[in-house]
């Protein structure tokens, strides 16, 4: 069961238990501009603030179950059959698809030259375990794919990362504002120049203020995934972490309607 855990004496952290999900409905009308952010951290499954040995490996067979893949993003209330948002799942696959699930120590990119952060990946089959991180997801099957350049990263290392929680957005678009417009197109930062990081920032101060600056000043440099004709119009948030060794912490999260 979630819980709500008190950082430093005044930040109240919502903790999912253990492989629990964590839906947050929003509304948001006729919008051609919507962005989202969440404020998140890990930390292990025993202790409600250590994000230190977590490394886990989740294997299937002959495959991996949709619950069994890191879940940060957009659905829908009506049919939860919408997903848009952070995934370890592989490129265009359908829920149930192989590579294992897993989750490793990681630099700032995709190698391990320092260990300052966490990154789930799925590894095998080869070449795209390290890649695959964002999807729009339709139908029981990924419809696109950001490329390279988009990997989440939680903290490990609070003294080097730079704070304790990351900062992720999401952007969709639409062409017409009416509840019934279902071509949607969503775009998440790309990290330039061969970079491998999603992130916005790592800080100490999850607050609304800097969210807000944060999504009103959306990156400039970003994966476009879609247009991709919707089964439905997200209308919530949602949280799911597969792993049995640690937990995810939100710390803040909100949307901004710009158009």
């Amino acid at each position: 069961m979630a819980l709500i855990y008190l950082k430093g004496g005044t930040e109240h952290v919502l903790i999912n238990a253990v492989r629990e999900a964590h839906i947050r409905p929003f509304q948001a009308t006729d919008w051609t501009d919507l962005r989202v952010g969440f404020f998140l951290s890990v930390t292990r499954a025993a202790s409600d603030d250590d994000p230190t040995t977590l490394t886990e490996t989740i294997s299937g067979s002959p495959g991996v179950a949709w619950t069994d893949r890191v879940q940060i993003g957009l659905t829908d209330r009506a049919t939860g059959q919408t997903f848009l948002g952070y995934s370890n799942l592989p490129s265009r696959a359908r829920l149930e698809s192989l590579g294992d699930t897993k989750l490793v120590s990681s630099d700032i990119g995709i190698g391990t030259t320092n260990a300052r952060y966490w990154r789930p990946s799925h590894a095998s089959p080869p070449p795209n375990g390290d890649v695959d991180s964002v999807h729009i997801i339709d139908g029981g099957q990924s419809r696109a794919t950001a490329p390279d350049g988009s990997q989440i990263h939680l903290v490990q290392d609070t003294a080097t990362a730079g704070g304790y929680c990351t900062l992720l957005t999401l952007r969709l678009r639409r062409d017409n504002s009416t509840s019934r417009a279902r071509i949607i197109r969503m775009e998440v930062k790309k990290a330039t120049a061969g970079g491998h990081s999603s992130d916005i920032l790592f800080n100490t101060d999850p607050s609304l203020a800097i969210l807000q600056a944060q999504l009103e000043a959306f990156p400039t440099s970003v994966s476009t995934l879609g247009p991709v004709e919707l089964s439905q119009v997200p209308d919530s948030m949602y949280f799911y972490w597969p792993f049995h060794s640690s937990r995810l912490r939100i710390h803040a999260c909100g949307i901004l309607k710009v158009a």
